[in-house]
């Protein structure tokens, strides 16, 4: 039983997909489709994998970009989003700053905040509530090999930015804290931006963490 992971780098700020799957069943989930939907969509056909849902780690319109079209083809899909951030969404997540149409209009049908526990497959992942970088921002955490799926929260030498709508430096630094660096030093943190990391670099090499 292996969790597959696929990582995609879309869109205009290089934001990164990622698709989980199940090796055994076949089933896998989105987690943020930044952009491009037919890449997502092909990759998975490619596969042979069976979508089961879209997990957003927060609401900026750079990690939902493909969202509208994806749903179109997959019109019961199940979206998740934790409730804080809903507002974002429907803001368009600051897609209109840059001039960028987004499709926003297909609600959140699971919510983060009321949800804890997820699968994909046999797979058991953990909602972890991290806000900072936007106020109901969520992460993923895989039970038994320590993937962290983290979006814009700890990055390779890097933290997300705390300078947009919502965001706030301690809060950030605190979920970072409370979240992330008390996971195992082997733990892999999956960014939304970036080159993958562990915790243990970041406790060693990360300047806003020493």
């Amino acid at each position: 039983m292996t969790l597959i992971v696929e990582k995609l780098s879309l869109g205009p700020l290089e934001t990164n997909c990622f698709i989980i799957a199940d090796s055994e069943c076949n089933d896998c989930v989105v987690i943020d489709p930044a952009w491009n939907a037919n890449k997502i969509i092909g990759l998975v056909n490619k596969r042979g994998w069976n979508l089961q849902a879209i997990w957003l780690t927060h609401s900026h319109f750079d990690h939902f970009g493909a969202l509208g079209t994806i749903i179109k083809s997959h019109p019961d899909l199940p979206l998740g989003l934790h409730v804080k951030d809903l507002p974002l969404y429907q803001a368009g997540g600051g897609a209109a700053n840059w001039g960028i149409p987004i499709d926003n209009s297909h609600q959140p049908t699971l919510w983060f905040d009321q949800t804890i526990n997820l699968n994909v497959g046999m797979h058991n992942f953990i909602v972890l509530f991290v806000p900072g970088h936007s106020p109901g921002h969520v992460a993923f955490l895989e039970t038994n090999s320590n993937l962290l799926f983290g979006g814009d929260v700890l990055f390779q030498g890097g933290i997300g930015r705390t300078d947009l709508y919502g965001g706030d430096f301690n809060q950030l630094i605190n979920s970072i804290k409370l979240h992330f660096l008390t996971r195992p030093n082997d733990t892999v943190v999956y960014p939304g931006h970036g080159s993958n990391t562990t915790i243990l670099a970041e406790k060693q090499y990360n300047p806003y963490l020493t």
